[in-house]
């Protein structure tokens, strides 16, 4: 188990602040298990973001409403953002970092977000520039108190998205029953150099 300072709230895993994880699910046990990285942070006093395409978005809903959440009173009382996808990433990049600012400027010690990028999905990017933004969100992500899990969804996603968007973009990864560090990510010098994204 890798040590950390917060609880991730999926299998007892602990991370740090400012943590970029890619969490590979196949199943629909899985996909509401990693839900349970919100859970933990609305049952505590953490800000959290439902970030991604309409249908895992409504997904999620359903699930924290079937363990008790009230999705309007979370939103009213500023405790749940609920955010869908842009048609550039430098947007969805600049729209997830207000959210972040507001949530700080409200005394929120963590943010948490649960990602379900929109591949492939319309009103969304297209792969290079989702791939630019992914990589981008590791650096953003220091520059303020949060955790940022991003769900892949293995089962339907081609492989070459799995590889360059979860595994090479996420120093960490949970992949079946543990928490990783991923010695496939590659840094933002790296991508640049390798999937022409530009600085």
């Amino acid at each position: 188990m890798r040590t950390g300072t917060v609880e991730l709230g999926i299998r007892d895993e602990r991370v740090n602040p400012c943590d970029h994880i890619a969490l590979l699910w196949e199943s629909p046990e899985e996909f509401a298990e990693g839900v349970g990285f919100l859970e933990i942070g609305l049952r505590g006093t953490d800000h959290c973001v439902i970030f991604g395409h309409e249908d895992a978005n409504q997904k999620i809903h359903e699930i924290l409403t079937s363990r008790g959440f009230d999705i309007d009173a979370l939103r009213a009382a500023g405790r749940l953002t609920t955010l869908g996808g842009r048609d550039a990433g430098d947007l969805m990049l600049a729209e997830i970092g207000g959210v972040f600012e507001g949530a700080v400027r409200r005394g929120a010690p963590l943010i948490r977000l649960l990602g379900n990028i929109g591949w492939g999905r319309a009103d969304w990017p297209d792969e290079h520039d989702i791939l630019a933004f992914e990589a981008r969100v590791t650096g953003a992500a220091k520059a303020f108190p949060c955790i940022i899990t991003c769900m892949y969804d293995v089962g339907a996603l081609p492989s070459r998205l799995v590889i360059h968007g979860a595994f090479e973009t996420h120093p960490l990864t949970i992949c079946g029953n543990v928490l990783r560090e991923n010695p496939l990510y590659r840094r933002i010098e790296e991508l640049i150099a390798s999937h022409d994204i530009p600085e």
